[in-house]
C-alpha cells in the first residue's frame, strides 16, 4: 500500500520535479525556490522536511514511486511479457521527463553528495516497502511465471536485476540526441525488447 501524502507535501515534491525538468541544478537549488515554486512558506515546509537534501530525495522518490504505479496499471492489460514490456517502453517514451528524473535518482544513488546519502538512506526504507521500479520489474515477473514454471530464488533476482538495467539503457538512449531519429530509436526499442524477452525465456 503506498503512502498518503498531504498536499503540502504533493505540492513540494512537485515543485522539486517541475524545478528539475526545468533545468535546475539538484545541489544549488534552494528551499526558497522550492517553497516559492510550491505557492508555501519556507516556514511551512519544515513542518514536514529536516532541511533541503530531504525535500529532494522524497521528491525524486515520489515521482518514481508515482511513475511505477501508473506503469504497473498498464502493464496490467496486456496479455503477455513482449507486450507488457513494449506498453512500459513506450509509456517511458511518451514520459520522457518522468522518466529523465528516475534516471537522475539512479545516478544519484552512487554519488557521495548530502543529497545522495539522504537518498540511499531513503532507498532502504523504499526498498524494504516494495516500491519503485525494482518492485515493478518484480511484480511483472512475478505475473509472467504465475502459471508455469518457478523460477529459483537466485533466476528471478537475476532477471529482476537484468530487466531493471535494460529499462535504464532505454532511458539513457531517450537522452541521447542521436536517438531523436525515430527509425533509430524504434531499432534500439526492439533489440532492448526482444532482449528482455528472451532472457526470460531462458530460465
Amino acid at each position: 500500500m503506498s503512502k498518503e501524502y498531504s498536499p503540502k507535501e504533493k505540492a513540494i515534491y512537485e515543485a522539486v520535479i517541475e524545478l528539475l525538468e526545468e533545468g535546475a541544478d539538484l545541489n544549488n537549488l534552494t528551499v526558497a525556490e522550492i517553497t516559492g515554486k510550491a505557492g508555501i512558506g519556507k516556514g511551512t515546509a519544515y513542518e514536514y522536511f529536516s532541511n533541503k537534501e530531504e525535500m529532494i530525495a522524497k521528491a525524486l522518490f515520489y515521482n518514481s514511486e508515482s511513475f511505477c504505479r501508473q506503469l504497473y496499471k498498464g502493464v496490467c492489460k496486456e496479455k503477455n511479457l513482449h507486450d507488457k514490456v513494449d506498453y512500459m517502453m513506450r509509456k517511458i517514451e511518451q514520459e520522457v521527463p518522468k522518466a529523465k528524473c528516475l534516471l537522475r535518482l539512479m545516478n544519484m544513488l552512487s554519488d557521495n553528495t548530502e543529497i545522495s546519502r539522504r537518498l540511499q538512506e531513503l532507498f532502504k526504507e523504499v526498498f524494504c516497502a516494495k516500491e519503485g521500479i525494482v518492485e515493478f520489474v518484480r511484480n511483472i515477473l512475478e505475473d509472467e511465471f504465475r502459471d508455469g514454471k518457478t523460477p529459483s530464488k537466485d533466476e528471478m533476482e537475476y532477471l529482476v536485476l537484468d530487466i531493471y538495467s535494460k529499462i535504464i539503457c532505454w532511458v539513457m538512449v531517450l537522452n541521447e540526441s542521436k536517438y531523436e531519429d525515430i527509425t533509430r530509436r524504434n531499432s534500439m526499442r526492439a533489440l532492448i525488447l526482444d532482449g528482455i524477452c528472451r532472457e526470460v525465456r531462458t530460465i
